[in-house]
């Protein structure tokens, strides 16, 4: 026998046998009275156990016409006893109290969870959004626009609105970058600072870096001054200039000291020197005359006569004439600052700053 006739001889067997199945499940249906539900039960799980899924569901649903609350055949076609109904499926979960999120189910919690990241993310993109395109406007010749997308910007949410005011406070137009800076001290926000400290030091416009120094002041920030005083190390002058005048209008006491420290490196306590001019003029005074047994010897005697002037001076500036105009602005800051008028004398505010040192310490000794 070829194997083809093989399996076609198992094929005919096996649909031999099942209508063979299928004709006992006929005979055992018709012994059952109609409102026999144990009966369509047992009928169901014979059916299930001989292989006719399909009879063994009709079978299931019988049973549950007759009696709905058959809990075996409720369980078994997947339905489950959830606030005293009968639910299966999606019905059922929701019933539970649990909650669809992209494919699975979570409880509430979770979901207020999720919704709340995705609700924030939205958000997010959407303010990101209105930003970039009000920066856009920003950048334009008219001052009507640019104050539109200023509107723009200031009316973001709080949470969103510290990105684009610091690209906002970089942008060329100064009308911009002042409402920039005075939304960034409104913010009052630590991640707000960077931004303010660098307009206080680098913007090239006056009124805009007092406003920068004005709005960090507002704030509640602790060492506020410890970005100005590392500013007063700079190559550039002009930051060291803006860098120590901002400190003198921050109104903080603790930056006496690194302003006295800075004023004595900034070239008034150079050591004195001297440094002369002066003609000098060289003429025959006399001779010296020595006779001797083979010579007639004369020594010309020379004279000299001086005048000139000599300097006392001491080094103002080791850079430029600049350092003349950072000096003067360590005074007023120091001025601002402590209530004292000492000049631009650096040895003066040192002596000061030494005394004020000396009698803080004696205090500090006699409170412990």
């Amino acid at each position: 026998m070829t194997r083809t006739a093989a399996l076609l001889l198992l094929v005919l067997g096996l649909a031999a046998a099942g209508d063979a199945r299928e004709a006992e499940y006929e005979v055992k249906l018709a012994a059952l009275g109609a409102d026999d539900a144990e009966g369509h039960y047992r009928l169901a799980l014979w059916c299930e156990a001989n292989g006719l899924p399909a009879l063994a569901l009709r079978e299931q649903r019988t049973v549950l016409v007759i009696d709905e609350n058959h809990r075996a055949a409720r369980r078994a076609l997947g339905y489950e006893r959830v606030c005293d109904r009968w639910l299966k499926g999606k019905e059922a979960m929701a019933a539970k109290g649990f909650v669809e999120h992209e494919g699975r189910w979570v409880t509430a919690e979770e979901y207020r969870l999720f919704a709340k990241d995705e609700i924030a993310a939205s958000k997010a993109r959407e303010a990101r959004k209105a930003g970039d395109e009000a920066l856009k406007m920003a950048w334009n010749s008219d001052p009507g626009l640019r104050s539109r997308a200023m509107t723009t910007i200031e009316g973001i949410d709080a949470a969103h609105r510290l990105r684009p005011l610091a690209i906002a406070a970089r942008i060329a137009h100064g009308d911009v970058r002042m409402r920039a800076v005075k939304a960034l001290g409104e913010l009052d926000a630590a991640d707000a600072l960077p931004p303010l400290y660098k307009r206080a030091v680098f913007d090239s416009d006056e009124a805009i870096r007092a406003a920068a120094v004005d709005a960090i002041r507002a704030t509640e920030a602790e060492g506020k001054i410890g970005p100005f005083v590392q500013a007063m190390n700079s190559a550039f002058a002009p930051v060291r200039l803006a860098a120590v005048k901002a400190l003198g209008d921050l109104g903080d006491p603790s930056a006496i000291g690194p302003l006295v420290a800075r004023y004595q490196v900034t070239g008034g306590s150079g050591q004195s020197v001297y440094i002369s001019q002066t003609n000098q003029i060289s003429f025959v005074q006399d001779f010296d005359v020595e006779v001797a047994q083979t010579a007639f010897i004369a020594d010309p005697v020379i004279g000299v006569i001086q005048d000139g002037l000599t300097l006392n001076f001491r080094a103002l500036a080791t850079s430029g004439t600049i350092d003349i105009y950072e000096r003067r602005t360590l005074a007023g800051s120091l001025s601002k600052l402590s209530g004292k008028d000492l000049g631009d004398n650096p040895k003066a505010w040192a002596e000061w700053w030494k005394k004020e040192q000396a009698e803080l310490q004696a205090a500090k000794a006699r409170n412990s």
